[in-house]
């Protein structure tokens, strides 16, 4: 391996880090880039030469298992919420991985997930052994996270540990194939997610300077990226932010979100990822169960889908404090971005990383550059959700309904 990255190398590295967690002479190291993303860098002098980090890599997998009809037929997708509000409450959608992860602490698993640092605007995967430290856990973050640690202590003591690690597709692939390599997998449970893609750290950490700015630079201890403060549902996706001064909660179409689903700006990799539409690599998969069966649930209510027999079995062990229902692909599988290839122009997401990275020029401005460049029928779609909107949420629902 080389210490500079081809360009179709940084491409298709999805930096789920996990080389640098494998890599036995520590010369792999792993650095926020320019565009707001992380990726490795190699030490030559300290490069051995021995491979292993390819092996572990889903960019030099040239055999990766898509998932079929045949394979998704073998698999049980299910409608899931808890039966406790308060986990609900304070969780992104049905709290199912809240629940998994306290009954896996529960049975001795250590259990890796992202936490979110507010004092760095960043989010990182740690090692939770307690019921109170999952906590952290709780609500999906819209950003990448610094994996490289966790990881690095699930490859030293994997043998002598259970593990289970929550994370994204391409997370979860390398764990598997690094668990798979060393006769271990068996040791372990993997829960990945229905996944759209990462964007830009620099879009987040902008983002919440103006909202610092905003509130006259009051100290934030807390983020909710998909609060309920205004129910759950696609669409609300509100960000809640706490401060010392009180709560700042944004509106449904907020600068972020506005950036983040443009799809310009999500890490390369993200482009005509195979891993969010394969569940080979995984024990459960969760999202939220978008579509027309739960457009009027306010409350939330998760995608869960249980592929190995191992995630069965966890899976049976939490359901006495689920509402459940069994639930069929095509009423879910369109509403994801799954089998999805998102097609933009690289001169615009130049354009936009310029914008991002300059300080002086705020994201209302990106925003405004990226509605100057839609197509007459994506504007009319924005318009159209605008003023939908703006109607009470009930109405909101109805529309909703009709829409799928």
């Amino acid at each position: 391996m080389n210490n500079i990255l081809s360009s179709d190398e940084i491409r298709a590295c999805t930096s789920c880090q996990m080389c640098a967690a494998v890599c036995p002479v520590n010369a792999i190291s792993i650095h926020l880039d320019s565009d707001g993303f992380y990726r490795p860098t190699v030490d030559n002098v300290k490069c051995v030469g021995c491979g292993f980090c390819r092996k572990v890599c889903y960019k030099y997998d040239r055999e990766i298992k898509l998932t079929d009809e045949d394979f998704l037929a073998k698999t049980t997708l299910l409608a899931a919420s808890a039966k406790d509000d308060a986990v609900v409450s304070d969780t992104t959608s049905g709290g199912i991985a809240d629940l998994l992860a306290h009954k896996l602490i529960e049975e001795g698993y250590q259990c890796i997930g992202v936490v979110y640092d507010a004092t760095h605007s960043s989010a990182y995967d740690c090692i939770a052994s307690t019921s109170e430290q999952v906590l952290a856990f709780r609500g999906s973050k819209y950003i990448q996270s610094y994996t490289e640690n966790a990881f690095k202590e699930l490859v030293r003591t994997c043998r002598e540990k259970r593990f289970a690690v929550f994370g994204t597709p391409c997370h979860i692939y390398a764990i598997d194939r690094f668990l798979k390599l060393k006769g271990l997998r068996e040791n372990c449970l993997l829960i990945d997610l229905y996944c759209h893609g990462c964007p830009s750290l620099l879009i987040w950490q902008k983002y919440i300077y103006e909202v610092q700015t905003h509130i006259s630079g009051q100290n934030i201890t807390d983020v909710k990226f998909r609060s309920k403060a205004r129910g759950w549902g696609s669409g609300n996706y509100v960000i809640e932010i706490v401060s010392d001064s009180g709560k700042y909660i944004s509106s449904r179409s907020n600068k972020f979100y506005n950036l983040f689903f443009s799809d310009l700006l999500l890490n390369s990799s993200c482009q005509s990822c195979q891993l969010r539409s394969t569940l080979a690599y995984t024990d459960i998969r969760l999202g939220d169960f978008w579509g027309k069966r739960y457009v009027a649930n306010t409350r939330g209510v998760s995608a869960v889908s249980l592929v190995s027999q191992a995630g069965q079995n966890l899976f049976d062990r939490i359901l006495p404090d689920l509402n459940c229902t069994q639930e069929s692909y095509g009423n879910f599988l369109p509403y994801q971005s799954w089998n999805k290839t998102y097609h933009f122009s690289e001169k615009l997401r130049s354009q936009l990383l310029d914008q991002i990275r300059d300080k002086s020029v705020p994201l209302k401005k990106s925003v405004q550059t990226i509605y100057r460049n839609q197509t007459l029928r994506q504007r009319l779609k924005r318009y159209a959700k605008q003023g939908i909107n703006l109607l009470p949420d009930t109405v909101i629902r109805k529309i909703k309904r009709f829409y799928y």
